[in-house]
């Protein structure tokens, strides 16, 4: 429990144990598990008689002192002189990270409580504590300081940078009161921004998002104007997201929002109320003996890392996860480990391999990053499809039943794609969070979902939940009354929504000018609900999914197969087919690729293909037979050079020759054109037109390439923004070579489906945004009301700033009104 995901930890020391028990019970109302909170209070057995014992308390603190720290709130004298000895006896290293507070226990614990949930350090939530009572003093006219100078509120504002802004109306009846306040910032921290909120009405603040007790010192009421103002790279993201929350009504004719069992982490949006049910894991028991033939034993384990491979990539086919699970499957700090404690302790196959999991599990899990954190499911996800294959068993499954919400322990990733919509009606996680792989599958698959549930949803669980995965609320077993409250949320959520059939792909900006939405797609799948969600067409389709997940190269027949049943999805609609875009980072071991220093500018996508020259004509001439009587056009990966782009189109040919040669129907001609995902290629696309049918912008490698900053790396976040003007001015540069030499120009990376990066985009000049189809009512909700003529000027305006979070303000500056 020692300090819960990294969280600063709180020890409650009182005299009488019923009262730390029940304000950590408020406390948690606010926080759900997410902050490790131990009671030291009462004396002699089980706490039973009024007093204090610094035994217990120093016990306490060396439950929740984690890396982050602890505070040690107390509540009469001599519970300051027990804990004073208990930092005696603790080791003094945790002794230097534990804060004794003179703040009151109950509003001290519930205002520390919230600051530690959103990230606070062990100064910040100390200092929120001890501060608690301020805006009860302010409200009261008992201060004698600015209710402005709580906590951190005078470091929060960001001086300098550009803001986001809005003024709001609080339309909870009760005001921002503690619940709603606590929502706000769980939201609030969750986005890579600095945000701060204003009374406007009442002429309070502004105080920062990140403290309780700057938002009571408010004194907001209901129909108050709230302002609020945030900087940074998500700043525009957080201010529409806050307003959403402050905005929201509470049920007609209740005096408040419905009881909630608590607050968890949001994970993904939506409401769902139904059934509980569990999900069922079977695995079996790893027998932990050892084995007289260590070469046979290497063999089984490298047959069943085949089979996980096989196993994990019919359950993650299409998605990019599925590379991250094969690199781990030929990881040597998996792989080697357990061959190694095989050959040198005659360990079994199943239990090598659990102990390598568990070791690498244990690196991720100290971690202080919360997305590198997150990655410790899937080392886990890994190694339960090797132990399967080793020693049988299968799948998590859902017992039978009507559709329900499901309660898990930490979903991976292989569990959360195998979840049917039409059965999963949402997902309450016990542990896991909003950063982890599984949440992005259940994002992508529209089920609501919430993480960082166990103290709100106990093991025994309960026979009915609901969720909202925007604001985290749960409820467990709710009344009547608070069900009709969920189920009317449900009710307006789907109104809002666009139903099937009304989009056809083309959305109209005010002066008429069109937008085209395609889809990126990997699989059938994908591609049936790309084009029930009204895509135009196929703006990618990766084809990395018939290679990836195997133990052998995928025959001709096999890849015209499939790829057939996708191009049927969208008959008489355009289908971009990209070429194998797989390298050092994408496991393929049937072609025993040579392990690279630096994968992504190694031998990759197109570079790979043209040194296998059968692998390439084999997978063209499946494109080929596929697409007669479809409009399928010919997509290149990571074009460097007009020489890769001539060598493609003559390999082009000789499927073509080959396929006419073997009396074979096929399409032909086919367009070809280039992913543009190097700045070479957009520097030189002016050449590369005369190469090249069309362009497609892959701003997610153009942005790591542009910026020299790896996707994903903990400490770049503010490097990987598709928005930053470097990036900008290349877009810029391809559209205007593609505009003059008539050739198409698309973005098909993130930034075509982000909603503060997508209007920069059209601005530029960009006609055909490619994104996942879950991605259109946001980039038409971005888009909407606006004329090209504001668009090109905010775009121009985005291009003469200094860093991504200017460009983002520049576009949600566009937008307020006034």
């Amino acid at each position: 429990m020692s300090g819960a995901a990294g969280r600063v930890g709180l020890v409650l020391v009182s005299h009488s144990r019923a009262l730390a028990e029940a304000t950590e019970t408020l406390a948690r109302q606010m926080t759900g598990e997410s902050v490790a909170i131990a009671c030291a209070a009462g004396a002699g057995d089980g706490g039973a008689e009024l007093g204090t014992d610094a035994t217990a308390i120093a016990a306490a603190i060396e439950r929740v002192c984690g890396p982050a720290g602890a505070v040690v709130l107390m509540d009469l004298g001599s519970a300051i002189l027990s804990a004073e000895t208990a930092l005696e006896l603790v080791d003094p290293e945790l002794g230097a990270r534990t804060r004794l507070t003179g703040g009151p226990i109950v509003e001290g614990a519930v205002a520390a409580a919230v600051r530690a949930a959103a990230g606070g350090t062990l100064d910040q939530v100390a200092a929120e504590a001890r501060l608690a009572l301020e805006s009860k003093a302010a409200q009261l006219g008992e201060s004698e300081r600015p209710a402005a100078a709580t906590a951190d509120a005078a470091d929060a504002a960001g001086a300098g940078a550009p803001a986001v802004t809005a003024d709001v109306a609080i339309a909870d009846p009760s005001g921002l009161h503690a619940r709603p306040a606590a929502q706000l910032i769980a939201r609030a921290a969750a986005f890579d921004a600095a945000i701060t909120l204003e009374n406007v009405t009442a002429g309070r603040g502004p105080v920062a998002t990140s403290s309780l007790i700057a938002l009571a010192s408010l004194g907001a009421r209901r129909g108050d104007v709230l302002r609020l103002r945030a900087t940074g790279r998500q700043a525009a993201e957080a201010v529409a997201a806050l307003a959403a929350l402050v905005q929201r009504e509470a049920p007609a004719g209740a005096a408040a929002a419905p009881a909630v069992s608590g607050l968890a982490t949001p994970v993904a949006p939506g409401v769902a109320l139904g059934p509980l049910v569990r999900l069922v894991r079977v695995l079996p028991d790893i027998p932990e003996t050892t084995i007289d033939d260590p070469a046979a034993e290497a063999a089984r384990l490298r047959r069943a890392l085949e089979i996980a491979a096989q196993d994990l990539g019919n359950a993650l086919r299409g998605s990019d996860i599925l590379e991250a699970h094969q690199a781990l499957l030929c990881d040597p700090a998996l792989v080697d480990e357990a061959l190694s404690r095989i050959d040198r302790e005659r360990c079994n196959a199943a239990w090598a391999f659990r102990l390598a999991i568990e070791a690498a599990a244990a690196i991720y899990r100290q971690l202080e990053d919360p997305y590198l954190r997150a990655r410790e499911a899937d080392v886990h996800d890994v190694g339960d499809a090797v132990v399967r294959a080793l020693l049988g068993g299968a799948a998590a499954t859902l017992p039978e039943g009507p559709p329900a919400v499901v309660v898990v322990d930490d979903l991976t990733p292989s569990e959360a794609a195998r979840l049917d919509a039409e059965r999963v009606l949402g997902v309450i996680d016990r542990r896991g969070g909003p950063t982890s792989h599984a949440a992005i599958l259940l994002r992508a698959a529209g089920i609501p979902a919430v993480a960082g549930a166990a103290a709100l949803v106990p093991d025994a669980g309960g026979a009915r939940a609901g969720l909202d995965g925007a604001t985290g609320e749960v409820w467990l077993d709710p009344d009547p009354e608070t069900a009709a409250e969920i189920e009317r949320r449900r009710a307006v959520l789907r109104a809002s929504r666009r139903p099937p059939g009304a989009r056809d792909g083309r959305l109209r900006l005010a002066c008429g000018r069109e937008v085209e939405l395609w889809a990126n797609v990997a699989g059938p799948a994908d591609a049936r609900a790309a084009r029930e969600a009204g895509a135009l067409g196929v703006g990618l389709l990766r084809t990395e999914m018939l290679f990836l997940g195997r133990v052998d190269e995928p025959g001709e027949a096999e890849q015209a197969e499939l790829l057939a049943e996708i191009f049927a999805a969208f008959a008489g609609a355009p289908i971009v087919v990209r070429t194998l875009d797989a390298g050092g980072d994408k496991a393929l071991p049937y072609l025993e690729l040579d392990a690279e220093t630096n994968p992504s500018l190694g031998v990759r996508g197109v570079r790979l293909s043209l040194s296998r020259p059968a692998m390439l004509e084999a997978q063209l001439r499946a494109i080929l037979v596929a697409g007669r009587g479809h409009d399928v056009r010919v997509l290149i990966p990571m074009v460097s050079t007009a020489a890769e782009v001539v060598a493609v189109r003559a390999a082009l040919e000789r499927a073509h020759e080959a396929l006419e040669a073997a009396g074979l129907p096929h399409l032909w001609p086919v367009a070809t054109g280039i992913m543009v995902e190097v700045p070479s290629a957009a520097l030189m696309a002016e050449r590369l037109a005369r190469q090249a049918d069309f362009f497609s912008i892959g701003t997610n490698d153009l942005t790591q390439h542009t910026l020299a900053a790896e996707r994903g790396h903990p400490r770049l976040h503010a490097l990987s923004d598709p928005a930053h003007p470097a990036v900008l001015r290349l877009v810029r540069a391809v559209v205007e070579a593609g505009h003059a030499a008539g050739r198409p120009v698309s973005v098909c990376g993130e930034a075509a489906g982000d909603p503060g990066v997508a209007p920069l985009l059209v601005g530029l000049g960009i006609t055909r945004l490619s994104m996942c189809a879950s991605a259109f009512d946001a980039v038409e909700d971005a888009l909407a009301g606006a004329s090209f003529a504001e668009l090109a000027a905010v775009a121009e305006e985005a291009l003469a700033v200094d860093d991504a979070a200017a460009a983002r303000a520049a576009r949600a500056a566009a937008r307020r009104p006034g």
